[in-house]
């Protein structure tokens, strides 16, 4: 078993769009149904010049926008339908049809399409690479051989790489914020009120907080 990361340029409107914005990263999610984009921006200057081709790149989706926000310098966009049945072939389909297990997100940048991907056997991956050839420019970004027994931490997000990183006091906030009902919609609790539990200020208390959710 094995993972292998590429990259791809091809007759992609999403790929057309960061090639014409290659300041700007897309990152994907779709589970056949539903595409959740990111849309990482530098700055808000960015986004509005963008928005005009961004617009036609959701239209020809063909999907209805359900959501979008925009927070940090990413503008999340959550669609209906998914863009993927609209290419054809499809690298997801190229994907599937050789066998291999892909693991999200997908991301644009560039004017390229990255996608990593696990994978069984060597005569699928040869054939995969020659399938996705005859689309365009292929880059082999990383191969590596994965242990059998290591597939689902591959998968799934292990709670100590999480919070590895995090101070104890952006610990302590962010579970707080679980605790009381912080996150729950409407809010059971304000940030000024769990901060006078730590006998923190609210400043303090919501840098914790927005530090341990970055």
């Amino acid at each position: 078993m094995f993972e292998v990361s590429f990259r791809v340029q091809h007759e992609c409107p999403y790929v057309r769009f960061s090639l014409k914005h290659p300041e700007v990263r897309i990152v994907e999610w779709c589970n056949n149904k539903i595409d959740v984009l990111e849309i990482e921006c530098p700055d808000i200057e960015t986004f509005s010049r963008i928005g005009p081709d961004l617009e036609n790149l959701l239209v020809w989706g063909g999907g209805k926008v359900l959501k979008k926000s925009f927070s940090d310098g990413s503008l999340q966009v959550i669609v209906k339908t998914c863009r993927d049945t609209k290419i054809s072939p499809s690298i997801t389909q190229l994907i599937e049809k050789n066998s291999f297990l892909e693991i999200a997100p997908i991301v644009y940048r560039g004017g390229w399409e990255e996608h990593r991907l696990i994978g069984f056997r060597q005569s699928d991956y040869k054939k995969m690479f020659r399938d996705l050839s005859g689309l365009g420019p292929v880059e082999i970004l990383q191969k590596r051989v994965v242990p059998e027994k290591t597939i689902r931490d591959t998968f799934v997000i292990s709670v100590s790489s999480i919070f590895s990183e995090l101070t104890e006091k952006q610990v302590d906030a962010l579970v707080a914020a679980l605790d009381y009902g912080y996150y729950q919609i409407p809010k059971k609790i304000t940030a000024e009120e769990i901060a006078r539990e730590f006998s923190l200020t609210r400043t303090t208390y919501e840098e914790h907080v927005r530090k341990a959710e970055s």
